[in-house]
Parts: C-alpha cells; sequence; structure tokens
C-alpha cells in the first residue's frame, strides 16, 4: 500500500488544485436515515500534519518538529472537541497490538487518498464526476472490522494535513516580488501555498467513510500554531452529523 507520508502530501495537492476552502459531505446512508445512531465510541487515529519549509529555490523539506508539534496539537483538539460537545468517546490507540497500529496506518493513508479524491470529484469540471461526489458513498473497505471488533469499537477518525512555510529567503523573494508588481502590475515572486486540514469518520464494521470535511488555510496563518490548528479542527466538525442539521452537511459549499 502506498506509504502514509506520500498519500498525505498527494491529497494535500488535490486539495489544493481545488482551489476551495471547505468542502464537506456525508454517506447517503446515514443522511438517508436520520434515525440511526451515530458512532459512540470512536478510535482516534493518531493525526498526521506534514509541515514543510520552502526554500528560495523552491526545495521543499519537512520539518520533522513541526510535523509532530501540528500532529499533537490536532489530537488534543479533537479530543478536547469531542468531549466538550459530546460527539463521541475518543479511544486513543495506546493499546493495539503491533499488527493493528500497522493495519491503522495502512488505512490511515488510504483516508487520506479516498478524501482526496472526493474533494476532486466535488470539485470537478466534469458533470460525470460532480454526480458521482453528490452521490456520496465513498468507501475504505471492511480491513478495520477486526480491530474493531477486538476493541469494542464502532469508528475511526481520521485527521491528516499540510502546511509549506516560506523561508526567510523566500519570504524576501517574496517581498521583492510585490514591490517590482507595483511598478509593473505583474507579480513575478514567489506563490504563497494554504495549508489544508482534513477530518473523517469511517465505520470501522463496513469501512463507509460516513462523514468528512476539509478545510484550507491561506494568508499569514499556518499550521504551527496551536490556536490555527484548534480553530481549524473546530470549523471541520461544525458539519459533523452530531452538531449539524444532515441537510445543512451535503448543502454546505
Amino acid at each position: 500500500m502506498i506509504p502514509m507520508r506520500l498519500a498525505v502530501a498527494l491529497a494535500g495537492a488535490l486539495l489544493v488544485a481545488a482551489c476551495a476552502t471547505q468542502k464537506t459531505a456525508m454517506n447517503k446512508s446515514l443522511a438517508e436515515q436520520s434515525s440511526r445512531p451515530l458512532p459512540h465510541r470512536v478510535l482516534l487515529a493518531p493525526p498526521e500534519i506534514l509541515v514543510n519549509e520552502i526554500a528560495a529555490g523552491e526545495v521543499v523539506e519537512e520539518v520533522r518538529e513541526w510535523s509532530e508539534s501540528a500532529s499533537a496539537e490536532a489530537s488534543k483538539s479533537v479530543e478536547a472537541l469531542a468531549q466538550s460537545k459530546e460527539l463521541f468517546e475518543v479511544v486513543q490507540p495506546s493499546k493495539l497490538s503491533e499488527a493493528e497500529h500497522a493495519t491503522l496506518d495502512q488505512y490511515s493513508a488510504l483516508y487520506a487518498l479516498v478524501s482526496g479524491s472526493a474533494y476532486a470529484a466535488q470539485h470537478s469540471l466534469f458533470d460525470a464526476w460532480k454526480n458521482r461526489a453528490a452521490d456520496f458513498d465513498y468507501t475504505l473497505g471492511p480491513g478495520l472490522e477486526g480491530v474493531a471488533k477486538s476493541a469494542n469499537l464502532d469508528a475511526i477518525v481520521f485527521v491528516v494535513g499540510t502546511d509549506y512555510i516560506s523561508s526567510s529567503s523566500r519570504k524576501a523573494a517574496m517581498a521583492l516580488g510585490v514591490a517590482v508588481g507595483l511598478f509593473t502590475g505583474v507579480y513575478m515572486g514567489p506563490q504563497s501555498r494554504p495549508a489544508f486540514l482534513s477530518a473523517g469518520v469511517v465505520d470501522m464494521h463496513t469501512g463507509d467513510l460516513l462523514w468528512y470535511s476539509t478545510e484550507l488555510r491561506t494568508g499569514s496563518e499556518d499550521l504551527r500554531d496551536p490556536k490555527v490548528v484548534k480553530s481549524l479542527v473546530d470549523d471541520l466538525f461544525k458539519t459533523y452529523p452530531g452538531t449539524a442539521k444532515p441537510a445543512d452537511v451535503n448543502n454546505k459549499k
């Protein structure tokens, strides 16, 4: 299976290419059955957020310390939000076996690809893909059912994301580009890249992607700031069916 970090990077590329701020959707089986109970015991997969630095020569290099800090903050934010809003009981993966952790890593990578594909379809220029996305029934497959049964779990929540931080030399080149653009009317400097964060809840017995939401942030906000991570997590879960009306979820643009 595709490595986790590569899957997250590919998903980020798809989302940035779509150039939209947020997209969210709910599985049609959940949307059509408003009385269906929501997951109660939910495993929180370790968030995978890659924070990279871009040099003036457009060389991209991940800064592991930044990535670990952003990922840890996302985990804390999801757990705190779930508790305060009583969305679900968060179960940490610390007691999983080594084999179960390996399965979890594989499905985290799969979530990044599936959610990125769903997002791209929602923003496609082609009606066939838009119609496919509107009939939201994406699945990761039932490979997590064994983990669910052994730990008495209903679902799993995934959080993935990327961010690109310009180095001081690249920021100087951007400032120069702005200055030159004031005289020429054309900006010729490096382009800033948005940060993205995606969260999704997957039924561990069926593999159905029950709900997902994605946000992009541009400008001066970046995922090294715990306040930005918390704000993104809070905004993502505003459309979770435990806190929003079903009609609002699939119609939100």
